[in-house]
């Protein structure tokens, strides 16, 4: 008896058994499925309450940040390769628009951590100091100033950039006195002419009779002395060298049309490391003469080696005076090119 018991206990434990494993997994089964249900109702509240654009854009976020990075890294590249071929040409910081200076600030703006950009900045700056120091120099104040506000984004705690500051300021006082002071030459001028103007016509109107003035002839021949009897329209009028305006000066002074002339030469200074090195080469450079007889705009063509003596060419060229280029008789801006030789002697 005992013995079909136990075999009948046993009979019962194993589908009991696997029944409750069965139970433990379908409660585990919906438990997941409940936590999946709320997930997506949480996603849905996140994005029920924007419209149809903003969503879309939440859904594209991934794959446009991905094509943005790639459009980034293009553009960073080309402006590198622009800025180095700016280098090459001697545009430290002009043209507006495409030195180098320009550029790499261009891209630090799109990669502030570009070690490139920060490196060159530091090489390139004092190139870029000395053409806003000649800029000032020229009084050509529109250009300093844009070159002085790059050289502020670029490096804004240097100590260069109060002295340059204040050498500007006082630029800008010199030709301002200056123009006061051609203004008030170009207004007395205008005085002596016009008063010189008067004193014609005063003396014309004196050479010329006014015939409501004249004395009328006598009716009676006797009533007059024998010396009279001469008529009055016979006795020339007296000569008056004022009555005939003199010659124009434009008249007198044919016009006159001459090329810049050199006045006065600086050589360049052999750079210290090409002399070490021994090393020869030249540099060609296109700058303006201006009316004044200053050079002025100077930049380089080509040099060999690149950018060994480029510094000095430049920097002895920009001392040079010319007797300026006339033409009609009026002193004008004019274009030209000078090579300069780095040879060592012996």
């Amino acid at each position: 008896m005992s013995q079909s018991v136990t075999k009948t206990k046993k009979s019962l434990l194993l589908p009991i058994a696997f029944g409750g494993i069965l139970l433990a997994a379908a409660i585990f089964f919906v438990m997941g499925m409940m936590g999946s249900g709320d997930s997506a109702n949480t996603a849905d509240a996140d994005t029920s309450g924007l419209d149809s654009d903003a969503a879309e854009a939440i859904a594209n976020v991934t794959s446009r940040s991905g094509s943005s990075a790639v459009a980034a890294n293009t553009d960073v590249g080309a402006l590198l390769a622009e800025a180095r071929a700016a280098r090459d040409k001697g545009q430290y910081i002009d043209p507006e628009g495409s030195n180098e200076v320009e550029l790499y600030l261009r891209v630090l703006e799109l990669d502030a951590d570009n070690r490139s950009a920060q490196e060159a900045l530091l090489e390139v700056i004092p190139y870029a100091q000395d053409r806003v120091n000649q800029y000032i120099i020229e009084g050509n104040i529109p250009q300093a100033e844009r070159a002085l506000t790059l050289l502020r984004r670029a490096d804004p705690n240097a100590v260069f950039l109060t002295s340059l500051a204040g050498k500007l300021e006082n630029q800008k006082r010199l030709q301002a006195s200056r123009q006061a002071e051609q203004q008030a030459a170009q207004l007395e001028q205008q005085r002596q002419f016009l008063q010189q103007q008067r004193e014609q016509q005063a003396a014309r109107a004196a050479a010329t009779p006014d015939p409501d003035t004249q004395e009328p002839a006598p009716a009676a021949a006797t009533t007059r002395p024998a010396v009279a009897t001469t008529p009055a329209a016979t006795v020339p009028p007296p000569t008056v060298a004022a009555a005939t305006p003199p010659p124009s000066v434009a008249t007198q002074t044919a016009p006159e049309s001459k090329n810049f002339q050199l006045r006065k030469r600086v050589d360049p200074v052999y750079p210290q490391r090409a002399l070490r090195q021994r090393l020869e080469g030249w540099v060609e450079l296109s700058f303006v003469v201006t009316a004044s007889g200053d050079v002025t705009s100077v930049e380089v063509v080509n040099s060999q080696p690149k950018r060994e003596f480029d510094r000095e060419a430049i920097r002895a060229l920009q001392q040079w005076k010319f007797n300026p280029r006339v033409e009609n008789g009026k002193a004008v801006d004019a274009s030209a090119r000078q090579r300069l030789e780095f040879r060592l002697g012996g």
